[in-house]
């Protein structure tokens, strides 16, 4: 599959200049850029999810609606069937920029598939959706499938897919009884544990020990812990934030340990965040391969 663009996406139509802002804290990097173009005497417009975060930001040049074809241009192989999601959980942007819940009439299958709460669509749609993805080789739901709305019926469309993998997420402890029901489900249906990935959100009034038991648990039954780590959505500065349960140091061990579970899989996080020259050693190793 295609991969993500990480950076600002521009493209020219005419004599439009294009800006597609992903993260906030790439605001004042397409703030330069419009002055820029506007400088050469373009017309531009900037969106994307930054945009409609922080709409006063670009001084009244944004574009908060969504052109057509951005999502295309930040990474061909996705496409989306539904906006919104109905949780509107209050670490997550989903609320602000796409208020409404809806279902799309029609979609390009692609194998990424970026809907916000996809399970929490009707089944008709659900059924719809993965007939149109039948074809298609290694499809991701890319955002995840909510664990608390999972069906026998989602899980019997699913075997029917070439899939990449499939994804939940673990955002707090309350969610546990319905993840770990999830799991289940779909180890009994015979879905493979390295088909299973599971994005953990941490930084977010948890503490470490909180984030650790998520990950750890995860870890010993096989599946692959995915950390996240919370942003503020009106962020400037990446990696600015840190709750007050955590301090610096530890985000960054936590952070590397758990992004790192190739190379660091046989040595226990406590070990890790305690012994520099283990750090150190295992740094060096990675930047060899």
């Amino acid at each position: 599959m295609t991969s993500w663009s990480k950076n600002i996406v521009e493209w020219f139509e005419g004599d439009t200049a294009y800006l597609s802002v992903v993260f906030t804290w790439q605001l004042s990097q397409a703030y330069s850029r419009m002055v820029w173009y506007k400088s050469q005497d373009y017309k531009v417009k900037v969106g994307g999810t930054a945009v409609r975060l922080m709409p006063n930001y670009l001084n009244g040049n944004s574009c908060p609606d969504d052109y057509e074809g951005a999502l295309n241009r930040h990474n061909p192989d996705a496409t989306r069937t539904s906006l919104g999601c109905p949780n509107a959980c209050s670490f997550c942007g989903v609320r602000l920029i796409e208020p409404k819940f809806r279902e799309l009439l029609y979609w390009e299958p692609k194998p990424i598939i970026c809907d916000n709460n996809l399970t929490a669509c009707s089944l008709k749609h659900f059924d719809r959706v993965v007939d149109s993805l039948k074809p298609i080789e290694g499809v991701d739901f890319n955002q995840g499938l909510d664990c608390r709305l999972l069906k026998q019926h989602h899980i019997d469309r699913l075997r029917e897919l070439k899939l990449h993998c499939i994804r939940f997420a673990w955002d707090n402890m309350n969610t546990e009884s319905k993840l770990m029901d999830a799991i289940g489900k779909l180890l009994k249906a015979g879905f493979p544990k390295s088909k299973i990935r599971v994005y953990v959100l941490f930084n977010y009034k948890d503490t470490l020990e909180d984030a650790l038991y998520r990950c750890e648990t995860l870890k010993k039954m096989g599946i692959l812990p995915n950390p996240q780590r919370y942003q503020p959505l009106d962020t400037l500065i990446k990696n600015s934030h840190v709750d007050p349960n955590w301090n610096e140091t530890v985000l960054l061990d936590f952070t590397r340990y758990w992004s790192r579970q190739n190379y660091l899989r046989p040595i226990p996080f406590s070990e890790y965040h305690k012994c520099k020259k283990v750090k150190k050693y295992l740094s060096q190793s990675v930047m060899k391969l």
